[in-house]
C-alpha cells in the first residue's frame, strides 16, 4: 500500500510547488525579419567592387539644364558618386517594413520586375524598380527615386544603374515656376567620345 502512496505523494508535492511559484512573467521575444526584400545594397555593393578592381575607363558625362560636357574621372571620382547611392540603399535598409512589395513578370522585356514604395508619402525614398533576368534572375537595371520637399522646393533625385555598364544621377529642383535639372551619367570600359 505504501507503494501505491509514493506517486500520490510525489504528483501532491509537484502540484504545491507549481502553485506556489507565483504568476509568471511573459517573456517578449525578438520578432524575427521575416520579410524577404531584395538585397538592393548587395548589388551596388559587388558593382563598385566590379568596378574597383579593375582599370577600366571611367566617363562620367554632366548635363545642367540642356548644357553638356563629357570627361574621364578617376575612380575616386567614380567611388564618390557610386557610394551616394549605396548610402540610400543602407538607408531603405534600416527601413525596408515601410515599404510594399511587388512582383510581376514583364513578357516584352523577358524579365521579372520587383517594385518597393513607400507605405509613408513623407518618406524620402519613394520607389525601388528591379529589373531581373527572367532566366538567371541577374539584375538587369535597377531605379530609385526620391522625393522631398523643403520650405517651397521640392528636390527629386532618380537613379538608374544598369548592371556591368553604368549608372545616372538625375537631379531635379523646382521651386514655384522654375525649374533646374543635372544629370551625371557613369560608365565603365568604353572609349572616350571626343
Amino acid at each position: 500500500m505504501l507503494r501505491n502512496l509514493v506517486p500520490f505523494v510525489l504528483l501532491l508535492i509537484s502540484f504545491f510547488s507549481f502553485c506556489n511559484e507565483g504568476p509568471r512573467q511573459k517573456t517578449a521575444l525578438p520578432v524575427a525579419d521575416t520579410a524577404k526584400y531584395y538585397p538592393c545594397a548587395d548589388f551596388i555593393r559587388e558593382q563598385i567592387r566590379f568596378v574597383d578592381l579593375r582599370n577600366f575607363d571611367i566617363r562620367r558625362t554632366l548635363t545642367v539644364d540642356s548644357r553638356k560636357d563629357s570627361s574621364a574621372i578617376t575612380k575616386d571620382a567614380f567611388l564618390g558618386l557610386a557610394n551616394g547611392i549605396l548610402t540610400v540603399l543602407e538607408n531603405w535598409n534600416k527601413q525596408k517594413y515601410l515599404y510594399k512589395e511587388t512582383v510581376f513578370q514583364d513578357l516584352s522585356t523577358n524579365s521579372y520586375t520587383i517594385n518597393y514604395t513607400a507605405t509613408d508619402p513623407d518618406a524620402k525614398l519613394q520607389r525601388i524598380d528591379i529589373l531581373l533576368n527572367d532566366k538567371t534572375n541577374a539584375i538587369k537595371r535597377m531605379f530609385l527615386r526620391e522625393n522631398w520637399k523643403l520650405n517651397d522646393t521640392v528636390y527629386t533625385n532618380q537613379f538608374s544603374w544598369l548592371a556591368d555598364q553604368g549608372f545616372q544621377i538625375v537631379s531635379a529642383k523646382n521651386y514655384q515656376e522654375l525649374s533646374h535639372s543635372q544629370t551625371i551619367a557613369v560608365d565603365w570600359n568604353k572609349p572616350l567620345e571626343k
